[in-house]
């Protein structure tokens, strides 16, 4: 390893450093330009070199903070660091500087996942990759057949499970992971709600192909990924980064998920709603909102939307039966103006019959119906009035 002076611009970021999943936090840039200003930019960035730039395996905010100070060139320890030690770098920090921060182990879990794609698929046998890994060339097989079977089938749900993400960031022993068994498991389970996991993987599958004597679980030959058929999100997981420590966001997502809070609060409107839950008055830091007051307030909007839609439902079936009286008296009204039509040709008809024969006694038996006829239509006449 040796330190040198990099300039700003041959910089970039760890490619495992998902900026969606877990961006850069502007107030910590702030609070470090404060630094920078201070005591100058501390060193100790670990990186190494790729396509003529410098990638970082840590220490994003310390360079998002000398290019906001218009630093031209810092020091950078620069080493033969591979992939996987590059996510390790990553990991550690986040551990030791973000806590258990969501959006931190979101992207990490992520990273994993993609990293063992990349590792798993390429390789015919257990020889190939760090022994670590597996306990056996069975349990290597296995991993390796649920990915094939997805590949083959992009609706299976096959990808990469806890233990082996356990094991990866242990270095072979899940004791040692810096994330819990439980972080993970939330950790996968937000990345599927959100529709993220399935472009994770299918992506490392359709980037890294398996190896030429790999065949699925039934014989057949591996076959261009087809598109997948798009899930229902459940979960806008920007709204990780929101919340300062995975309790608090498994809270609001599990608020925002149930089948109430689906109706009441689209994916879409969930990340204004975890702000408006965060900015809290001044006498609460963010780090003393407890998962509680979170479920209150969502499950206060889920209450409003219900009383609403409550009201809305009145208004429709009101809407609805006016809409049907409309109908009813149309069609009154039309078989009454055909029926007038009728009788008012009758009459004219009757009327010339009345002046040829006077006498008659049925014309004159008629004359009494009639009667009864002018009667119902005055009193029509003055209802409708």
């Amino acid at each position: 390893m040796k330190t040198e002076i990099v300039p700003l611009d041959l910089i970039a970021w760890n490619p495992y450093r998902d900026m969606d999943l877990y961006p850069l936090a502007p107030d910590h840039i702030v609070d470090l330009q404060r630094s920078l200003k201070e005591h100058g930019f501390f060193g100790g960035v670990k990186a190494r070199r790729r396509s003529g730039m410098v990638e970082i395996g840590c220490g994003h905010h310390r360079i998002a903070a000398a290019r906001k100070s218009k630093l031209g060139s810092v020091e950078i320890r620069i080493d033969d660091i591979d992939d996987d030690d590059m996510i390790r770098l990553m990991t550690v920090e986040n551990a030791t500087q973000s806590g258990a921060h969501p959006g931190a182990i979101l992207n990490e879990v992520a990273a994993v996942t993609r990293r063992l794609v990349e590792i798993i698929m390429p390789t015919a046998k257990l020889s190939g990759i760090s022994e670590s890994l597996f306990d056996s060339d069975q349990a290597f097989q296995q991993a390796k057949r649920k990915l094939l079977d997805r590949l083959r089938d992009p609706d299976k749900d096959g990808g990469i499970g806890t233990p082996l993400i356990l094991r990866y960031l242990g270095q072979g022993d899940e004791k040692d992971s810096p994330r819990s068994k439980q972080q993970i498991i939330d950790a996968i389970s937000t990345l599927k709600q959100s529709g993220r996991y399935d472009e994770i993987i299918d992506n490392a599958l359709r980037q890294h192909p398996p190896a030429t004597d790999a065949e699925p679980t039934n014989g057949t030959a591996v076959k261009t990924m087809q598109p997948r058929k798009p899930r229902k999100r459940l979960i806008d997981d920007r709204c990780a980064n929101l919340f300062p420590n995975d309790h608090q966001f498994h809270a609001f997502r599990d608020a925002v998920t149930t089948e109430a809070a689906q109706k009441a609060i689209p994916v879409e409107e969930q990340y204004a709603l975890a702000e408006h839950i965060m900015n809290r008055p001044a006498e609460f830091s963010k780090k003393q909102t407890g998962a509680p007051y979170i479920k209150m307030i969502v499950q206060d909007r889920v209450q409003q939307f219900l009383k609403a839609q409550r009201g809305i439902d009145r208004e429709e079936r009101e809407r609805f039966l006016a809409q049907q009286m409309e109908a009813r008296i149309d069609a009154e009204l039309h078989t009454a103006r055909a029926s007038l039509r009728s009788l008012i040709s009758a009459l004219g008809k009757l009327d010339a019959l009345a002046d040829r024969f006077p006498e008659h006694p049925k014309l004159g038996g008629f004359s009494v119906r009639l009667d009864t006829l002018v009667t119902a239509i005055n009193q029509l006449a003055k209802k409708l009035k």
